[in-house]
């Protein structure tokens, strides 16, 4: 009955599927023809249980239920004879020989260098090279710098689209032929 009733929907689907989403509006279309049968298999479905479910209930009723008690039977079981135990006996170990540790050799000292009697000078010695003077200006931003006039174009928003657009159809096309291969 399910396999029924799931061709039913399938075959309903597709005709939904093929008329484009529009339902026919009059009672005489193949989609209402559909919904009435399946209707019918719904209705014939429960008809068929509910005739199974009486013929059980009405043949459980007719039979008399036997109350016979059963007594469990004993069940003699020979001995079991059990193997003998081994136990197992420790036997001594011998002493094992305790030998002198050995000493590792130690480092030799350090001997503590010249004591500082000044503060260390954290300042970098100053350099008189023009070259090093102009290139740490232009690092540190200080001074002029070489190309400081030229500015780098940037294209378009419509530029940009455009470009992406065409990147995203180039990546579409590649996808499509590769899986047509």
């Amino acid at each position: 009955m399910r396999f029924l009733i799931f061709n039913l929907v399938v075959v309903g689907s597709l005709f939904y599927l093929f008329n484009g989403g529009q339902l026919p509006e009059t009672g005489d279309g193949v989609l209402h023809k559909t919904s009435i049968a399946a209707q019918n298999t719904l209705q014939a479905g429960r008809k068929a249980t509910a005739a199974i479910m009486d013929k059980v209930m009405q043949t459980e009723a007719a039979k008399p239920v036997a109350s016979v008690p059963v007594a469990p039977v004993p069940v003699k079981l020979a001995p079991v004879k059990a193997a003998p135990i081994e136990v197992a006996v420790r036997q001594t170990v011998p002493p094992i020989p305790v030998t002198e540790k050995i000493s590792a050799p130690r480092a030799p000292a350090i001997k503590p260098a010249a004591q500082r009697t000044a503060a260390p000078n954290l300042i970098p010695p100053a350099i008189h090279d023009p070259a090093v003077q102009k290139r740490r200006a232009e690092v540190m931003a200080t001074g002029p710098t070489k190309y400081a006039t030229e500015q780098t174009a940037f294209m378009s928003p419509q530029q940009r689209r455009k470009e992406l657009h065409a990147l995203s159809e180039e990546m579409e096309l590649l996808f499509a032929s590769s899986r047509i291969r």
